[in-house]
């Protein structure tokens, strides 16, 4: 069984304020430059991250401004690894049902919709929860497989 190589690492950590939202952007998108990803993958990195980041905010901050979130980017072997960590409320998502996108809009409920396009712009997503360490959110792209 051969080890995964990290070739390259960026950290970056904000408040829970929604405004940084855009620094989170930003970052999301000088890395995937760094890393040599294409538009498609960069635009797929900054939607599954800024979806990740603002449900953080807005639930397991429940709106608060003063939270910490901590953002890693690796890159690892032919992957790009996202990394959120919080101390927020825990999160199930398997409590959230995941939208029926063939039913028409006005029929469609609330919710889900952010996980799920997370889960289409990833390859996989996976939580954690601690009650010492909190949530950690971990999302995997494999470079050159772009889904959007």
């Amino acid at each position: 069984m051969g080890f995964a190589t990290v070739t390259s690492e960026f950290k970056l950590s904000v408040s829970s304020d929604m405004k940084n939202l855009a620094v989170i952007a930003d970052f999301v998108a000088a890395v995937a430059e760094k890393l040599g990803l294409d538009d498609d993958e960069t635009f797929a990195l900054q939607m599954a991250v800024d979806e990740a980041c603002s449900n953080v905010m807005e639930h397991a901050y429940r709106g608060r401004t003063d939270g910490k979130l901590s953002l890693r980017v690796e890159a690892v072997d032919d992957e790009v690894v996202i990394t959120l960590h919080d101390q927020g409320e825990p999160f199930d998502p398997h409590s959230v049902p995941r939208p029926d996108i063939s039913a028409p809009l006005q029929e469609r409920h609330n919710g889900g919709l952010g996980l799920y396009l997370m889960e289409k712009l990833m390859d996989s997503v996976e939580w954690e929860f601690d009650p010492e360490q909190g949530n950690t959110l971990t999302m995997r792209k494999r470079r050159g497989k772009s889904t959007v």
